[in-house]
């Protein structure tokens, strides 16, 4: 004899099915923390790279340029280096501090100086240059208009500055440049305009510049980097007291 055995059919109940929205919650977000977390750590390695890549290159322009501070094309052989035009008082590096449009007080925030590019013996006007820090990003100076009466100690003369820093991207925080000058025949370390030098001394000032500069990248303010920087410059300063 068959007998028909009918099965009631029972479907999840609301407890089964909140359970199972629950862990499945509970695995999407631990699937989206990862994804945000690779992300984010992508985002910063790359905005690390970035900030790492223009601060060096623009320590980099800096230090090398920076480095050939006095050089004369005239310094052959029985030529007398007190003759140097490059390292007259408007000539010579100066630093000072730099108040840009914003305002804003650098201090030791602007580096001037020039060099013999073209090697024809005299200064140029095309052979005034500087950087400084103006309104987040670094400027470098190409030439001054000595004969319209730019001064060309002052960073604030001339319209020949130009960024080397997109500030669209980095933000530099602080640039300082600061001397660390010896003067060989007194054997101190200070500049030779000092009281243990008379008038008719020869004197021979070897000279360093210490840069030191920070920045971050836009938007990530948690991304940073300082440089320090120390450039050795290649042409001692020679002259009488």
């Amino acid at each position: 004899m068959l007998v028909n055995i009918k099965r009631k059919q029972k479907g999840f109940t609301l407890i089964e099915i909140m359970i199972a929205l629950m862990l499945g919650l509970i695995v999407i977000g631990g699937a989206l923390s990862i994804y945000i977390s690779t992300i984010r750590g992508s985002t910063d390695v790359t905005n690390s790279a970035r900030l790492n890549y223009d601060l060096d290159s623009a320590m980099q322009l800096m230090t090398n340029d920076i480095r050939r501070a006095g050089y004369w094309g005239g310094a052959t052989v029985d030529s007398d280096a007190r003759s140097n035009p490059f390292m007259s008082a408007t000539a010579n590096i100066q630093i000072s501090n730099y108040t840009d449009d914003d305002a804003v007080t650098h201090t030791n925030g602007c580096i001037v100086y020039s060099y013999d590019s073209n090697g024809n013996n005299a200064i140029d006007e095309n052979e005034y240059f500087g950087f400084r820090l103006d309104r987040g990003a670094i400027w470098t100076r190409s030439t001054v208009d000595v004969s319209g009466g730019d001064d060309p100690t002052n960073c604030t003369d001339g319209d020949n500055w130009n960024r080397i820093i997109d500030e669209n991207k980095i933000n530099i925080d602080s640039l300082s440049f600061t001397t660390n000058h010896k003067c060989l025949n007194v054997n101190v370390d200070t500049t030779c305009a000092v009281t243990a030098l008379v008038a008719g001394d020869e004197a021979i000032e070897v000279r360093q510049i210490n840069i030191s500069i920070t920045g971050q990248v836009i938007g990530d303010l948690n991304v940073d980097k300082t440089l320090t920087s120390f450039v050795k410059i290649r042409n001692n300063r020679i002259y009488t007291f």
